[in-house]
């Protein structure tokens, strides 16, 4: 049998920087998957963003994972040599008086700190807009199909990848070690997204996962350098004139089978917004793992001291996983407490 520390199942955003995280603690690793078996992370715009747009809040703990997003994906760029995380301020457009008036107070109180309190006329940039904007200055996204690519590539090189559906039924607990088929490890983490629904050891977990489809456009007249959001998404691509526009909420389809309806929608939407033609290039769906209690869910299983999950990170994982990977690992090599809002024991009580 091969020994290793950690066998991670699942090669989404959470069990890829995960994984990363562990080969840093100096830790050796195989990560199990199948992406024929959920797109959710592919799908996934990969925007990071510090705001809550429907209450005007900042976004739960974003002083302290915006900082620690940024290490993590600057570091994995030097270490796979390519370009992952873009920098690009939000044009969120209001959709009343009232939000222009509650944007200007806490531009300059609470929020200072990530938009800016100049509210800019649908005449300046944007002249195609109805409505007055104002910018999130600390905000971009991730090139996370790329980012995903990258890691499975790296983790190749190392025989510290395999392709495959995992097989609950291989698992053998014995005493500290878990056996899984011709491997035996220290811990077995499971980063399944909203497969983990279907986890025999985890059963315990309350998701309510979403699916999301969202549509990639091609337009030549639309000009912008910033993502618009107008209750909805319009990314501009790094390539020229390609757009990702997102995302629609299901909680009954959780399939990763694109719709009609999810297309009209996701249409109507743009055409609210976008004056110019376009062309619909790609349209994509993808379920996302989310938490009943909008959390992530990290720890071991109270029974099995072994086995983990590292999961439930939602729309907001590009933010979140790399901050909560270090927190996870200080929790498994320097016994520090993980925080209650993310313990799994939360749903063991």
């Amino acid at each position: 049998m091969k020994k290793i520390d950690f066998i991670i199942v699942g090669q989404g955003l959470a069990g890829s920087i995960l994984a990363l995280e562990l080969l840093k603690q100096n830790k050796t690793v195989l990560v199990i998957d199948n992406a024929d078996m959920s797109q959710s992370s592919r799908v996934a715009a990969g925007i990071y963003n510090p705001i809550v747009f429907k209450r005007l809040t900042q976004s739960w703990m974003a002083d302290k994972t915006l900082p620690v997003m940024f290490d993590f994906f600057k570091g994995t760029e030097k270490l796979f040599g390519i370009k992952l995380i873009h920098q690009t301020k939000i044009a969120r457009v209001f959709a009343s008086k009232q939000e222009e008036i509650l944007w200007k107070k806490k531009a300059v109180n609470e929020l200072s700190e990530f938009i800016d309190a100049e509210i800019h006329s649908a005449k300046d940039e944007y002249k195609f807009l109805n409505n007055d904007y104002g910018f999130v200055t600390e905000a971009g996204f991730v090139d996370v199909p790329r980012f995903l690519d990258s890691t499975k590539e790296y983790l190749m090189k190392s025989a510290s990848f395999l392709k495959e559906t995992f097989n609950y039924d291989d698992v053998v607990i014995k005493e500290d070690k878990i056996h899984y088929q011709n491997f035996v490890c220290d811990k077995l983490i499971f980063c399944e997204g909203h497969l983990a629904t279907k986890n025999p050891f985890f059963q315990n977990l309350k998701f309510k996962p979403a699916k999301g489809e969202v549509l990639t456009i091609y337009c030549e007249a639309l000009k912008t350098n910033s993502i618009i959001n107008k209750d909805f998404f319009i990314l501009p691509l790094p390539e020229a004139h390609c757009f990702k526009v997102g995302a629609t909420y299901n909680w009954l389809d959780l399939t990763d089978a694109t719709s009609d309806e999810a297309k009209n929608t996701l249409v109507e939407k743009i055409n609210s917004v976008v004056p110019f033609p376009y062309k619909i290039i790609n349209q994509q769906a993808g379920v996302r793992p989310a938490t009943i209690d909008r959390r992530p869910i990290i720890g071991m299983h109270p029974t099995h001291k072994n086995i983990g999950t590292f999961n439930g990170f939602g729309t907001k994982a590009v933010m979140l996983a790399p901050y909560f990977a270090k927190h996870f690992c200080n929790f498994i090599f320097l016994n520090q407490e993980l925080f209650l809002d993310v313990d799994v024991k939360r749903f063991y009580a």
